[in-house]
């Protein structure tokens, strides 16, 4: 389970406007030197644009921006390291706005714009490394055309086999046709997107085919995050009930992963296939399906190797929910309690969203603290609602203690933990999902 090693190119410059267009022309050609498109790396540029014009204003003096732009099969990802004074991510929010009458806020409205022009970003402060901008910009690609598939029967022989590209898009519009209705990922709308994962190395993947060739199902999985791995299915195509696929599908997926250092296997998607003897229920999340009916989406974890036991950061008002699950999941952890003791906070907080329309789902996570947490929430909830989104979740890293201050603001605002994926990020995640605030 290794993903191939990736293509990067990098630039380290002086923050200085002289030397905008050579920051703007270097991103959009490794961009496109990379896989994307000419209109993605036109968008990847833009936000290039209005981030490095940003810092020349706030960078120390003789401070160097290092631009690292690097290939992941279907997106490109820039990464800018840097040192400001004052960077204020506030724009950064899904729901920022600017006013004409605000000097600061129009000093960030080319935040506002780069936000905007990729799918995804996250901000850390790295010791010794200042401040590290990441944005994520995918390649566009054309959905599923299902009127291609062709019909599918039981297969009393098969065996488990490695995918060529061919048979990846062709396994991917099985799915889409046969579970029209279902919740799964919203990756699968796209075929092409799911071959550049598999290619990639960062997804890999097993199918059942026949004698002649003939798929009767599959298993996709990937690395969620340090020490466990996800997967995706079985998904079976009109086999029958008493057929053994979705056991030698799961066993390739387990044989794969027994020869690393996983310590876990969760399953988010599963389907009415999926072995569940050899599993544990970790939890259910509610789905609200277009139609106004509810799915309950139930996870499941399987432990590959003895758990090493860890520690964890905890809110204290989550402090009971998590000593609960971890004894009823016998995993061994210390919580470390986390408490607003007066300590001087940032002023704004900031929240990533991650939207899967398809399936009218939006997923936050937290990139950084502040003391209008309360109101930041707020309003990102009441966009929801003018979008008729009502599956909304908000996952937090254990690992990482300034995630857990947003506890009281999500309890405030209606979410309600739901479970536990073990070291699914850096460390352990909380899954929150907002109640009936939304019906």
């Amino acid at each position: 389970m290794k993903e191939k090693t990736k293509q990067y190119v990098s630039l380290n410059v002086q923050a200085d406007a002289v030397f905008l267009p050579l920051a703007t022309s270097f991103v959009e050609n490794a961009a496109v030197g990379l896989g994307l498109g000419h209109a993605e790396a036109l968008s990847l540029t833009l936000a290039t644009e209005e981030i490095f014009s940003y810092l020349c204003q706030m960078a120390l003096p003789d401070q160097a921006i290092e631009i690292r732009c690097s290939s992941g099969g279907y997106y490109v990802r820039a990464d800018f390291h840097f040192s400001v004074k004052d960077f204020n991510m506030r724009a950064f929010n899904l729901t920022a706005t600017v006013s004409v009458d605000d000097e600061a806020s129009l000093e960030e409205m080319g935040l506002l714009i780069a936000s905007r022009s990729v799918e995804r970003f996250q901000i850390a402060e790295e010791k010794g490394r200042g401040v590290q901008l990441t944005l994520v910009k995918e390649k566009k690609y054309p959905a599923s055309d299902e009127e291609t598939v062709p019909p599918s029967r039981p297969l009393p022989e098969f065996s488990i086999q490695g995918p060529n590209p061919e048979e990846v898009k062709l396994f991917t519009l099985l799915v889409n046709r046969h579970y029209q209705g279902k919740v799964i990922p919203g990756f699968f709308k796209f075929p092409g997107k799911v071959v550049d994962m598999v290619n990639e190395g960062e997804y890999q993947a097993a199918l059942a085919l026949g004698p002649t060739g003939q798929m009767g199902g599959g298993i996709v999985w990937h690395w969620a995050g340090l020490n466990t791995v996800e997967c995706f299915g079985p998904y079976l195509f009109k086999q029958n009930p008493d057929s053994n696929m979705a056991n030698d599908l799961l066993e390739a997926c387990l044989g794969a992963i027994a020869r690393t250092h996983a310590v876990g296997l969760i399953s988010r998607y599963p389907t009415e296939d999926l072995p569940q003897e050899h599993f544990e229920p970790l939890g259910s999340l509610t789905i609200f399906n277009q139609e106004g009916s509810t799915t309950s989406l139930t996870s499941y974890f399987r432990q590959m190797q003895e758990d090493p036991g860890t520690s964890v950061w905890s809110h204290t008002e989550l402090e009971f929910f998590l000593r609960e699950e971890y004894a009823r999941l016998v995993l061994p952890r210390e919580i470390r309690l986390v408490k607003d003791l007066g300590e001087t906070k940032s002023p704004f907080s900031v929240l990533s969203a991650e939207f899967d329309r398809s399936q009218k789902i939006v997923t936050l996570r937290p990139i950084r603290p502040g003391a209008d947490a309360d109101k930041n929430m707020a309003n990102h909830l009441k966009l929801f609602t003018e979008e008729s989104l009502r599956s909304v979740f908000f996952e937090m890293d254990l690992a990482q203690p300034w995630q857990t201050e947003f506890t009281p603001t999500l309890l405030k605002n209606g979410f309600t933990p739901r479970l536990v994926l073990p070291y699914a990020g850096q460390g352990d995640l909380v899954i929150f999902q907002l109640g009936d605030k939304l019906s």
